[in-house]
């Protein structure tokens, strides 16, 4: 297999190699747009925080220590991003009291097909559930490779990747019958 090492992709775009950015941006936007939409709820915000999680990851590729975690980096990148986006929402909803939030009440489950359920429960998942879930199977990462992205030992990865698929499935079934 001639795939490139993250920590070789790093080194090459923190060289000026754009390509090899890209190719990071490739392997990891799937994984970075899904941390986004689990603290947003919103698609087209979790992709605009995504974007601009990439920028910020790429200025300040030189200050990446380990180029071989560049995955969890880049998550915990996502996570502090969407925190600020939180704390900014918060500001914005204080200074105007008096509107009413209604999107935020979440998806209208009855009109949505299964792939909305699928997100929603996958929201109710416990955190390191959902990044292990995110990384295993959206982005059909090797165990190794996901395990080293959501940073936890094999034995740990495959614990918490059998119990969010558990908890998964029972939360699809529960909506399956709240339809019903």
């Amino acid at each position: 297999m001639n795939e490139r090492s993250d920590s070789e992709l790093v080194q090459a775009a923190a060289d000026g190699d754009k390509h090899a950015y890209g190719l990071l941006y490739d392997r990891y936007a799937p994984l970075v747009r899904a941390v986004c939409y689990d603290q947003t709820g919103h698609l087209a915000d979790a992709q605009d925080l995504a974007q601009d999680v990439f920028v910020r990851a790429y200025q300040r590729l030189g200050a990446l220590r380990k180029p071989d975690r560049f995955g969890q980096w880049l998550v915990g990148i996502a996570r502090l991003r969407c925190r600020e986006w939180q704390r900014q929402k918060r500001r914005e909803q204080s200074k105007r009291q008096a509107e009413v939030r209604t999107a935020s009440a979440g998806p209208d489950h009855k009109n949505n097909g299964s792939l909305e359920r699928l997100r929603h429960c996958v929201t109710q998942l416990p955190r390191k559930e959902r990044l292990a879930l995110h990384a295993f199977y959206l982005l059909d990462q090797s165990a190794e490779d996901a395990r080293r992205t959501v940073g936890l030992s094999r034995s740990g990865f495959y614990r918490v990747l059998e119990r969010g698929r558990k908890r998964l499935e029972r939360l699809m079934a529960r909506e399956r019958e709240d339809i019903r």
